[in-house]
């Protein structure tokens, strides 16, 4: 895989989110999506398996549409604060790229409780 782009620009819309990287390459994300991909303690677990992933999915469709406020964690990731929902993922600027192209955030590993 290519090296990732610098992420330039983050524009927040009333359902999704519109992403300019250098080279002026744009992507938009839905915040349902990113809210599916959330990479906390909590909600990584439930991608696990396809039901409760699945349930997952339809709570977090089932809520009101709002525009999320971010802030940055150090230079290496953006977190998303929710009025109703989780708001405890860190996405790390590889997470949000994998998303932005529409590829598994997880790189297809289940998640796993303690050291890494």
């Amino acid at each position: 895989m290519s090296e990732m782009p610098q992420l330039i620009r983050l524009e927040r819309n009333a359902t999704d989110m519109e992403l300019t990287y250098q080279g002026d390459n744009k992507f938009t994300v839905t915040y349902d999506d990113l809210r599916h991909a959330c990479p906390c303690a909590k909600c990584s677990p439930l991608r696990n398996e396809d039901e409760s992933s699945k349930s997952l999915r339809r709570q977090i469709e089932s809520m009101a549409a709002e525009k999320p406020k971010v802030r940055t964690i150090g230079k290496y990731a953006l977190a998303f604060d929710w009025t109703h929902g989780c708001s405890s993922g860190i996405y790390r600027f590889e997470r949000i790229w994998a998303l932005a192209n529409n590829q598994d955030p997880d790189g297809g590993k289940p998640y796993v409780h303690g050291a890494w």
